[in-house]
């Protein structure tokens, strides 16, 4: 695809936020904004057992001959890129603490090494050297872990702080690789996207072919000309102060999109927690700036940013905690109802326990018209929130409106059957449901791999 068409963006260096993209006209939704191929894909550094060719989960049962690293196949692991690599990855084992994380460098480094144009391209990137030094448990594991496993048992006669550059090149511009269908797991680095930046509220998504893992962005939205051009690096649902940690502790940055310098989230209060001294306002932070101290917009009261981690996090616990362990609609209700008290009724948290909700009634096997009823409630209460806090086509509002069209038309032959409707009224609304899904099939085409994506439309 590179090359058959004029690109509809620009690349610009921004103070203060470095290289970006910007729009040079208006891109329509669903538009192929940019197509890449990677520099290099790798396994994640914790993964279950996955192929170093193709990265497909594997049982282990097969292993290459020579440095007995898991694949799924003899022609997995004849290909070339692990050829380059193999001899270095026969000294490295479980003991010595190198495994997956050792994979990335070297095929970054066989990239340096060979090929002098993309290499030029992704020594631009930032890889927060600075700033990654400064956690130094972190550091010291990566020095043990990679470098000193890579110099010693890999024999490899690179400086340390070349090394260190590569980790944080892959650690800072890496994107996920997650193929469900294909059992596909690991991470990968695209010169091109690499260039496009984050904001919570984006207006482009990426999706990646599990076939050559090459990748497409394409617009959510309609983007303007001289919009810049955006992803998110987050799931939307998630608020503060979650998203503020998590940017700044994998990517080292304060974002300041729209949503993150309104403090109420769009009117949405999806980080809010209810006041535990006057048991009438809600809790927000003062300001937009990370470490803010928070307070209660009725009695005015102060409460420390490390209380509001503390209690977020604990909440989040209990709710993974039900995910992992036989979720079941109960769980989720109970959670909300149990904490009712501290959280907002539209907090994060509920929306996430609502998700779940929705998740599991849509599998009940039995079709009831409470099911229905309750599927449709909590569908269109969860789009209205979500909506305003991320606009466009997107892979939840694609889910959720599919559950929410079932459930309508389900609702409707139940109807139908109780003679509560006739069926000319049947037909009318039936058909009104239908129209809707064009909505889903546009959500559907964002989420496609390329080679798909033509043949949808």
């Amino acid at each position: 695809m590179e090359g058959t068409y004029e690109k509809p963006f620009m690349v610009t260096e921004v103070t203060g936020k470095g290289t970006c993209l910007f729009a040079i006209r208006d891109i329509d939704p669903l538009e192929i904004i940019l197509s890449d191929r990677p520099a290099v894909v790798a396994p994640n550094h914790t993964t279950p057992l996955v192929c170093l060719g193709c990265l497909q989960i594997v049982d282990g049962s097969s292993v290459c001959p020579g440095c007995s690293y898991p694949v799924c196949s003899v022609e997995c692991s004849n290909s070339v890129v692990h050829a380059q690599e193999c001899g270095v990855l026969q000294g490295v084992n479980h003991a010595q603490g190198g495994d997956y994380k050792v994979v990335a460098v070297i095929r970054l480094l066989r990239v340096m090494e060979s090929d002098c144009q993309l290499w030029s391209q992704i020594d631009k990137l930032m890889d927060h050297d600075k700033e990654r030094r400064q956690d130094m448990c972190e550091w010291k594991m990566f020095q043990r872990d990679v470098v000193d496993v890579l110099k010693q048992v890999g024999g490899l006669e690179v400086e340390d702080d070349l090394i260190h550059h590569l980790i944080g090149l892959l650690n800072i511009n890496c994107v996920g690789v997650s193929c469900r269908k294909e059992n596909i797991q690991g991470r990968a680095l695209y010169p091109l996207l690499s260039l496009v930046s984050h904001s919570c509220v984006s207006n482009a998504r990426y999706s990646v072919n599990p076939k050559d893992f090459s990748v497409v962005l394409r617009a959510r939205r309609q983007i303007l000309e001289g919009e810049e051009i955006t992803i998110n690096y987050l799931p939307p649902v998630y608020g503060v102060p979650k998203r503020k940690l998590e940017i700044a502790n994998e990517w080292y940055f304060n974002c300041q999109c729209s949503r993150c310098v309104d403090v109420t989230e769009f009117g949405t209060f999806v980080s809010a927690l209810k006041c535990s001294h006057c048991r009438e306002g809600l809790i927000l932070p003062e300001n937009a700036q990370g470490g803010s101290l928070w307070r209660c917009r009725f009695c005015t009261n102060p409460f420390e940013i490390s209380m509001i981690q503390e209690l977020v996090e604990n909440l989040e616990e209990q709710l993974q905690d039900i995910s992992k362990h036989g979720p079941t609609i109960k769980a989720f209700e109970t959670f909300i109802r149990k904490n009712s008290k501290d959280l907002h009724l539209k907090h994060y948290l509920n929306l996430i326990a609502q998700r779940n909700i929705i998740e599991l009634l849509s599998h009940e096997k039995k079709i009831t018209r409470e099911n229905c009823k309750k599927i449709i409630r909590l569908s269109k209460s969860y789009i209205s929130i979500m909506s305003r806090l991320d606009p466009g086509y997107s892979e939840w509002k694609g889910s959720v409106l599919k559950k929410l069209n079932k459930a309508q038309l389900e609702l409707l032959k139940i109807d139908l059957q109780e003679n509560q409707i006739d069926r000319n009224e049947f037909a009318t609304k039936s058909e009104d449901v239908w129209r809707s899904m064009a909505e889903v099939d546009s959500c559907d085409v964002l989420c496609m791999p390329v080679e798909d994506w033509g043949h949808k439309l």
